[in-house]
């Protein structure tokens, strides 16, 4: 906290300093125009016009407002939002398109169609067993001992890591224990 008010009052005495500068050159050249000193140092020493701020947000790590130099592309944005998660469709973005100040990045999911609507094809077999990949909360509140919230969990679940691979992967999702898993299992499909 003492560093943070330190790091506070020499902001203020280097912006009092430059005003008092500004405001000496400016009654000495009368006739001389000024730009307009609108940058802010960053944490990194380099001022905020020579930054593109870019929003990540999706299907990456860590999503959010990224800082990059003006040459920076799309995939640089994602890096530094920690990379893709396993199961980002990174296919349908281009990563070498550069960047602009402003711009949202937006990582697709494999398991989003293109409306950005759940996948939900096959997702109720025949014989009445149900698809932990495809199924949306609805459907899965059919499966024995799955409520919305568990329901919601799976999705979460799949949409953070992917398609499951084995039912056996949903003892992996909070409040799914061993025998709650036995009374779902025999409604459940991949």
């Amino acid at each position: 906290m003492l560093m943070f008010k330190k790091s506070i009052i020499a902001l203020l005495v280097i912006i009092m300093a430059v005003g008092g500068w500004t405001y000496y050159s400016i009654g000495e050249n009368s006739d001389m125009e000024l730009e307009p000193a609108t940058a802010q140092v960053l944490g990194n020493g380099s001022s905020e016009n020579e930054n593109c701020a870019v929003y990540v947000c999706g299907a990456v790590k860590n999503p959010g407002v990224v800082l990059l130099a003006p040459s920076g592309r799309i995939m640089d944005a994602v890096n530094q939002c920690g990379g893709l998660l396993p199961n980002a469709d990174a296919e349908k973005i281009n990563l070498a398109q550069g960047i602009k100040d402003g711009m949202q990045i937006i990582v697709p999911n494999k398991m989003e169609l293109e409306d950005n609507r759940p996948a939900t094809k096959d997702s109720v077999s025949g014989d009445g067993r149900i698809s932990i990949n495809t199924a949306d909360v609805e459907e899965l509140t059919k499966i024995p001992g799955v409520g919305k919230a568990t329901a919601q969990r799976i999705i979460d679940y799949r949409n953070k890591n992917g398609r499951f691979t084995a039912i056996e992967d949903l003892m992996k999702i909070k409040g799914i224990g061993q025998a709650k898993f036995e009374k779902m299992a025999p409604r459940v499909m991949l």
